[in-house]
């Protein structure tokens, strides 16, 4: 008798499943990590700069008071400098202060310059009320004479230097090497109104052999938009000691923001430029 016929068992292979990421998954990933790397960035620089504005405006508040109390003690005549009312620069912020007595009612005002980034001003005529920007007549820049060359008042383009050898007052001086064109003054374009007066002034010395007396050793006042001169001024032959020098241009309507440039056309000789100063009256 036959034995029955028994199928033969087939085996399954079983298939042993990875668990993983997809390349589109990890991509997925990636994004929303530098989408929350963005946002938190952001957040912490509004976080920052608030913080920093702040801070500005509270030292902005308490100069404001020493100068009302000198002047109480000085008869109503508010101080002719912030040294008079205790005020000093530190903690990044630097100060600039003008007062005048000889007009009726008196007048002051004070600019408060963050690590010279962000400026408010406080006056008489303000009252406590603070406004971002600078007082009329103020510098624009805030000359920074740091050593080690951080937030110069010039770009370090090639040919110019940060010289703490050479300097009339502080600890630094600007350098322009021979040939040193077109250097362009920081935090410009400026915008200038039709009947305000824009004024570059600073300190010059000169090598006793430097040559540089043709046109290109200048103060120029440039349209921005087109780079069509406006305005000039040459250093006026060699300088040995420290001597100032100042060039102004009145807005006339032709060019809304102006570019301010200082050079060395000199092919013998160095220029060193210190204090340097932009400031805008008038309106």
């Amino acid at each position: 008798m036959n034995a029955p016929f028994v199928q033969p068992k087939v085996m399954k292979r079983r298939v042993r499943q990875h668990s993983g990421f997809t390349i589109v998954e990890l991509l997925i990933v990636v994004v929303v990590i530098a989408i929350l790397a963005t946002v938190t960035i952001v957040a912490y620089n509004g976080i920052r700069d608030r913080a920093q504005t702040s801070s500005v405006q509270s030292q902005l508040s308490q100069a404001m008071k020493k100068v009302q109390s000198a002047a109480i003690i000085n008869s109503e005549l508010y101080p002719t400098t912030l040294d008079d009312a205790g005020i000093k620069d530190g903690n990044g912020i630097t100060y600039q202060y003008t007062s005048n007595n000889a007009v009726t009612p008196k007048t002051f005002c004070i600019t408060a310059t963050l690590n010279q980034t962000r400026s408010y001003y406080i006056s008489s005529k303000t009252g406590s009320a603070q406004q971002e920007g600078i007082c009329p007549g103020h510098n624009l820049i805030v000359w920074y004479e740091d050593v080690a060359g951080a937030l110069p008042p010039l770009p370090l383009d090639p040919g110019v230097t940060i010289d703490t050898a050479v300097q009339r007052a502080g600890v630094a001086s600007m350098r322009l090497a021979v040939n040193t064109l077109g250097i362009t003054i920081k935090n410009g374009p400026y915008a200038v109104q039709t009947g305000q007066v824009i004024t570059v002034s600073f300190w010059l010395q000169t090598d006793a052999n430097w040559n540089g007396l043709g046109n290109n050793s200048k103060i120029r006042f440039g349209n921005a938009t087109n780079g069509a001169l406006l305005a000039s001024c040459g250093y006026n032959g060699i300088k040995t000691s420290w001597t100032f020098v100042t060039c102004s241009y009145t807005g006339n309507g032709s060019s809304p923001t102006v570019n301010t440039t200082l050079s060395n056309d000199g092919s013998i000789g160095q220029i060193w430029i210190d204090d340097l100063s932009v400031s805008i009256s008038g309106l």
